[in-house]
């Protein structure tokens, strides 16, 4: 039934070509219309199980501080003046929209109101300088002071005004180490105020600390370079609210034309969101030019192969219906496609153009040979069909394994290429043999010149002489070839165990785009540290407590938790709103009360008895009336806004800072991050899950952990069962085994040799080779099954097919070769190693063991085995 089926549709397609070629580019033309819907999301943290604690956790965090992610604009030129005078009429261009909006909602009494004052700012604040915050400070230093300090200037102050007034004797007066030349020590200092000074220098000094930006602005203490930081509502992980809040600044930046403050001035961005855009837009760049590349020499290469641009065609359409349909299926299923998928599209076109290379080959080896065109066609289909429904078994083997990964990088990854690649599959039955009818037709009606040139093979029905090569090779030298195998065992036993305990990837400096750490975001975010320094708690991961009251137990937890890491300390402080406060409100009232004595003691009277300098000096530090408690809510915006939810709570913001030398390029260091502060258990048993840039990091290394092994054991296993099923022989499995395994271990050993680590891209390169690299050997032993166990015959006619096939899957990868993103450049290198190394194993190991076990009769029975179409090869 099966057969009749098939060949039916064979008849059909040679009757009704253009019939199947239109059906098949409406089909192509409305799956790429819907899938022009599909949206690219290269955050992180879509690559990690949306079941994940660290994602769920993230994602209610964003959702309680709108992200928080940083917009850093820098003004750089000589002339400080020109610098300050651009970010002051910067941020007025910024927050002018922000005012009007507040304005707006400030009048309205009902909902239509509010929304017709229009949809909330991507911008959450705004920070120029440190102006408001050093004038708060100033007014409330005071406070500042301990409670011991205040007591000790006040007692010192109650001495000296009892000196003053003779009620108690200087005993120190007169006596060395006492007062010098006679005067009692609590004579007026001519340049003294009473005994304030020492708390107010003390106070001064405390100050400073808080305003490490003396001119008010974010600036270099020569000026070069003046800052604004725009804080935002998005996660900074390149999604779409991020990279539209950067188009509208660089908009803002371009009006103001920063050439007119000064000739010289250059402006750039720095921060969370440029850096996470810089990525973004190296890795969309990255998958277009590698797709758009692959395409054209993978093309280029059937066009030579043939000796026929029409050929394309046959090639090209099955390849395009799957893409297609895989993309489309990825606008119904998820809506986008994550970093993982963004590429897609060159590996799909470099492996699901194997398998009408492989129908096209049979085909025109028949025509070559004197077959009738309707008669190979259907011979063709016949003949290659049990050969290609394993590649595609085993392909669709290879990407599913990733779906039954928790790590959205590998399953979405997985599900797209899994149904991409079985479109190609069955699409090809139809439409290759419509399409060589249809160009038939067409070349008959054309000169000759235009018109492809007749198939042609050897005698012997050798594809070339490269063919013959091999053949003649393997026969002669098969126990040569067959030394390959242990040396590279050995190799593989030295090697592999050392790197099989620690193969991961850890830094991450080697995985983003090489450019824009050397120009660009990652050149301005050096000078940003330049400007910053880790002030202001720029640096810091922010965390949440539930509650307000949690926080100091969560900090004290940390550090714990901080203190126990066996490899040393990684956390320089946490800094909470406590941090900021003058202390609590009982430890605030007792300082006032105290500030009230002293201010009680300095009287008009005690005032008079002073030099005019020293009561201006003792008016300037005289603690004001005004000072009451000051709660959270009291702090200047650019401090309170730091540790302030979206409803307005403050307090249950946070910030870990780690120690100036940990560097968060390291994936190590993320984890112990994680282990730290991720999930806190409190004392009294409750459980604070918290989430920062760290712990999503940190999380995706464990995923990549727990989930690699996984696919790689699960494609491994489902190919085996295939190969065993589709020979029928065990002995014949564990031929076609032996020589993908070979290469794959070839690969891992190369691998492990040049220390290429596995990061959360090139991975995927090992699962995909179990099923790409299998279907070399198969072809080739399939081919000698059909012609009887002649080996030497069989690679003659397969080797050309094969290797063409290789040819343009090598091309899918090496395209990413190329590829700035660092981590695109090292799946390209695995990938095309893998891929070398299995179709070198195909045309050499592969027939050198069947040669060999030909000599003993090991495989008669082999050769008679299989499922689907036990049939012979027409000679």
């Amino acid at each position: 039934m099966l057969l009749r089926m098939i060949g039916a549709l064979v008849d059909f397609s040679g009757r009704r070509p253009w019939l199947v070629i239109g059906l098949a580019i409406a089909a192509m033309t409305g799956l790429w219309a819907y899938a022009s819907r599909l949206e690219l999301r290269t955050e992180l943290r879509e690559l990690l199980p949306s079941d994940s604690p660290a994602f769920m956790a993230y994602e209610r965090q964003a959702k309680r501080v709108d992200g928080g992610a940083q917009l850093i604009v820098i003004a750089e030129s000589p002339d400080r003046g020109a610098n300050e005078r651009f970010i002051d009429a910067l941020t007025e261009q910024v927050e002018a929209p922000l005012r009007q909006r507040a304005a707006c909602l400030a009048a309205c009494a009902d909902d239509a109101c509010r929304q017709a004052c229009g949809p909330e700012s991507l911008i959450r604040y705004v920070e120029s300088g440190t102006k408001e915050a050093r004038r708060f400070f100033d007014e409330n230093k005071w406070l500042y002071a301990s409670v011991r300090e205040l007591e000790q200037a006040d007692e010192a102050i109650e001495l000296e005004l009892a000196l003053r007034g003779g009620l108690i004797e200087d005993l120190d007066e007169g006596e060395p180490g006492g007062a010098s030349g006679g005067q009692a020590a609590g004579a007026p200092d001519e340049k003294k105020g009473l005994s304030l000074d020492d708390t107010w220098a003390e106070l001064q000094r405390r100050l400073k600390k808080i305003d490490e930006f003396p001119s008010g602005y974010f600036s270099t203490p020569d000026g070069r370079m003046v800052a604004i930081r725009i804080v935002s509502r998005s996660a900074g992980m390149g999604d779409r609210k991020a990279a539209q809040l950067l188009d509208d600044v660089t908009a803002l930046v371009d009006r103001l034309q920063p050439a007119q403050f000064h000739p010289a001035m250059q402006v750039g961005y720095a921060g969370d969101i440029p850096n996470a855009i810089a990525e973004q837009k190296s890795l969309v760049s990255e998958a277009v030019w590698a797709t758009v590349v692959a395409l054209v020499l993978i093309l280029g290469g059937v066009s030579l192969y043939y000796r026929s641009p029409w050929s394309l065609l046959v090639i090209g359409l099955p390849t395009a219906f799957g893409a297609s349909a895989g993309y489309a299926f990825a606008t119904a299923t998820y809506g986008y496609v994550n970093t993982v998928g963004a590429f897609l599209g060159a590996i799909i076109v470099g492996n699901g153009v194997n398998y009408p290379i492989v129908l096209l080959s049979r085909y025109r080896d028949f025509r070559a040979r004197g077959m009738a065109a309707e008669e190979a066609r259907r011979e063709a289909v016949f003949n290659a069909f049990r050969a290609e429904l394993v590649g595609a078994c085993v392909a669709a083997i290879a990407y599913g394994s990733l779906t039954i990964t928790h790590f959205r990088g590998f399953s979405q990854f997985g599900t797209i290429g899994f149904v991409g690649m079985l479109a190609v599959w069955a699409s090809i039955v139809p439409l290759v043999p419509a399409t060589i009818v249809a160009i038939e037709r067409l070349q008959a009606r054309l000169p000759r010149w235009l018109r492809d040139p007749a198939p042609r093979v050897s005698e012997e029905g050798a594809s070339g002489p490269t063919a013959r090569l091999l053949a003649r090779a393997t026969k002669r030298w098969p126990i040569v070839i067959l030394a390959v195998a242990p040396i590279t065992l050995l190799l593989a036993a030295w090697k592999l165990p050392a790197y099989v305990k620690d193969p991961w990837e850890y830094n991450f400096a080697r995985l983003g785009s090489k450019s824009s750490q050397q120009k660009g975001a990652g050149s301005w975010s050096l000078k940003a540290s330049e400007v910053f320094g880790g002030k202001m708690n720029v640096a810091g991961a922010m965390m949440l407590a539930d509650t307000p009251e949690q926080v100091p137990a969560i900090k004290a937890q940390i550090l714990a938790n901080d203190a126990k890491d066996p490899q040393g300390r990684l956390v320089a402080d946490v800094a909470t709103i406590a941090d900021v406060l003058p202390g609590t409100p009982e430890e605030q009232r007792k300082k006032i009360e105290i500030l009230e004595r002293i201010r009680d003691r300095l009287t008009p009277r005690v005032l008079r008895s002073l030099t005019p300098e020293q009561q201006e000096r003792v008016r300037l530090m005289m603690p004001p009336e005004t000072l009451r408690v000051i709660a959270p809510q009291d702090l200047p915006d650019l401090i309170r806004r730091r540790f302030e939810e979206n409803n307005g709570v403050v307090g249950t913001v946070f910030y870990v800072k780690y120690k100036n030398d940990v560097s968060f390029s390291n994936g190590k260091n993320l984890l112990r991050m994680a282990n730290t502060t991720g999930n806190v258990v409190l004392p009294d048993g409750t459980h604070v899950v918290t989430a920062s840039r760290p712990t999503v990091f940190a999380e995706m290394i464990r995923s990549m952990e727990r989930d690699g092994p996984l696919a790689t054991a699960a494609s491994f296993l489902a190919v085996t069962i295939v190969v065993v099923l589709a020979t029928g022989s065990l002995l014949g499995a564990f031929t076609v085994l032996s020589a993908l395994v070979l290469g794959v271990l070839g690969t891992a050993t190369a691998m492990a040799m040049l220390d290429v680590k596995i990061n959360f891209l090139n991975f995927i390169a090992l699962p995909i080779t179990f099923g790409i690299g299998c279907e070399y050997p198969f072809n080739v032993f399939d081919r000698a099954r059909l012609l009887g166990g002649d080996v030497t015959l069989a690679l003659k006619r397969s080797a050309g097919p094969v290797a063409l096939c290789s040819y343009t899957t090598v091309l899918g990868y090496g395209s990413l070769v190329f590829a700035d993103n660092q981590a695109l450049n090292s799946f390209g290198w695995v990938a095309v190693s893998g891929e070398i190394a299995c179709v070198a194993s195909a045309l050499l190991f592969l027939p050198a063991l069947l040669h060999v076990l030909n000599r003993t009769g090991a495989l008669r029975s082999a050769w008679k085995s299989g499922i689907l179409f036990r049939g012979s090869e027409h000679s």
